[in-house]
Parts: C-alpha cells; sequence; structure tokens
C-alpha cells in the first residue's frame, strides 16, 4: 500500500480562526515494526549549504525522541546521492526543485500489512525557499519544522485537527512551533509506540535464613 500526505502553506487568519477546534491526532493505521528505523538525505537543493541542510533535517527528526517517552527513535544513516522516491527499503528525504500545488513538503509511506516498510520525504524547493536555525528566514520556511512534521508522517500520524499541533495540516511562514511538539503529537505517538515497560532490576542485599523446624 502506498499513501501520501503533505503539509501546505497556511493563511494566518484561518490558523486563528481555528485555534479553538478540539485537538485529536489521527492514526494513519500501520507503524513501523522493527526499530529504530534509518533515514538518508539527500542534501542537494537550492537554498543552503549541504551541512546546514542535514543538521536541520536530523534536528526535525529528533524531536519525536527527544520530547517523548514513545518506544521509537530515527537514526541517521548519512548523505545520499539517490533522488527517487520508491518503495526500496532506503528511506529517504530529498529536496526538488518541482512545486506540488501549496505542498511544502509531502511524506510518501508504504506499509505490507500492519507494518511501514518504508518513507520518503520530498521538500518542494522549487515552490519554497527554505531555512535553516532560528534566525533569518523571510517568506519561506525553517527546515527543521516542516521535518518535525514530516516526520510525524514517516512514523504514522496523520494530519490533526488541533492547529496548535505538529501535525495539523497547514504552517505559516517562518513559523517555528512545529519544532515543539504539543501534548496532542505527543499522545498520537505514544499510542503507536507506547513506552519500553521497564524491567525491574533483580534484588540487592538479600539473606537466607535457615528456617528453624
Amino acid at each position: 500500500m502506498r499513501a501520501t500526505l503533505s503539509l501546505i502553506v497556511a493563511a494566518v487568519a484561518i490558523a486563528v480562526a481555528l485555534s479553538q477546534s478540539t485537538s485529536a491526532y489521527v492514526l494513519n493505521g500501520p507503524a513501523w515494526a522493527s526499530r529504530p528505523v534509518p533515514y538518508s538525505v539527500n542534501t542537494t537543493n537550492l537554498d543552503l549549504p549541504d551541512a546546514a541542510v542535514e543538521a536541520a533535517v536530523q534536528a526535525g527528526a529528533a524531536v519525536w525522541s527527544q520530547q517523548t517517552n514513545a518506544s521509537f527513535s530515527f537514526t541517521y544513516a548519512g548523505r545520499s546521492a539517490q533522488t527517487t522516491t520508491t518503495a526500496d527499503s532506503v528511506n529517504l528525504v530529498v529536496f526538488r526543485n518541482a512545486s506540488n500545488g501549496p505542498a511544502i513538503a509531502t511524506t510518501y509511506w508504504w506499509s505490507s500489512g500492519s507494518s511501514i516498510i518504508d518513507a520518503d520525504i520530498v521538500f518542494w524547493d522549487g515552490a519554497f525557499q527554505f531555512f535553516a536555525g532560528s534566525t533569518g528566514c523571510a517568506n519561506g520556511f525553517y527546515i527543521e519544522d516542516i521535518a518535525a512534521h514530516e516526520f510525524g508522517h514517516a512514523l504514522g500520524l496523520g494530519h490533526s485537527t488541533s492547529p496548535s499541533a505538529t501535525m495539523y495540516p497547514s504552517t505559516a511562514a517562518c513559523d517555528m512551533r512545529n519544532r515543539t511538539l504539543e501534548a496532542d503529537d505527543i499522545a498520537g505517538i505514544v499510542s503507536l509506540y507506547p513506552p519500553a515497560t521497564a524491567t525491574p532490576a533483580a534484588p540487592t542485599g538479600m539473606r537466607i535464613i535457615p528456617f528453624a523446624h
């Protein structure tokens, strides 16, 4: 099964008008059975040095393990020269010199039964300008925030109806709120990947006292 989900440009007025809607995360259904999940980045882009892109994507991916106690993590597998997005067991982030309507970025994922088997993320670099860090953005988008949203899709989350959530389907230019997960995002990811139950430690300091008959 192949599916796609995109983060689109939002008008500020729309975000404000919906700010009182009820929080509700959405699960796509399948999840990763084997983890941690490796991903690679093709850093070729129109806007930034390769190293800045690489660091920003990693920061966006990391929010899901750093800000939750879910039993999941992504691992960075390094740079890649690959440009194709297909079900090839290579989880790829790529910047494409093309546009896809109002979509800022799109996540493509494939599943078999209840398991995700591949996920690729495309930043639509031909339509939007991307920035990294927390300063200097003008009429564009920070990679960290867009990546956080798209990696949420790669984990198995759909679009939330809560405008404050990272997984809300739209965002405004230069918005830096997506890199900080909201309670709705955390509840969603924990429902997919419940925290591992700690194994009780072996007792220490025990003495065996003979029982006298």
